[in-house]
């Protein structure tokens, strides 16, 4: 029984492992696509102008990204929140995006793409975005 039960610890150690290499990874794809999609299709006058459906297109694209998929085990990705009903009730998927959440057990595509958005200068002084 003793023996079950530190097997059991030690894989439950191992996934939260691969749970968060697999949160990392997902982040800096995110970022590189986010900082791009910004850059091609620039908002005018505030890049936090973003539509859901821009943001789901971002989520779908690092999730799809064969190299994300190559690095981390299906059972590590299929733990990730994705964005949806489920993870963001409540929430009105048509239009554009309230960044006013800020729960860490949001959806790591739209904390990631909040984070990019509020840490970009908003004024020629360089000011940050609160």
């Amino acid at each position: 029984m003793y023996q079950e039960q530190a097997h059991v610890d030690v894989d439950l150690v191992q996934f939260e492992h691969a749970v968060n290499r697999a949160t990392q990874d997902l982040q800096r794809i995110v970022a590189a696509l986010a900082r791009r999609y910004l850059d091609v299709f620039p908002r005018a006058g505030d890049p936090r102008q973003l539509s859901w459906r821009e943001l789901l297109e971002i989520e779908e694209q690092a999730f799809s990204d064969l190299a994300f998929q190559s690095r981390n085990p299906p059972v590590s990705i299929d733990a990730l929140p994705r964005i949806g009903p489920a993870t963001m009730p409540g929430t009105d998927l048509s239009g554009l995006i309230d960044w006013s959440q800020s729960d860490p057990s949001l959806p790591v595509v739209y904390r990631c793409v909040r984070e990019i958005l509020f840490a970009a200068p908003t004024s020629e002084h360089g000011t940050d975005a609160v």
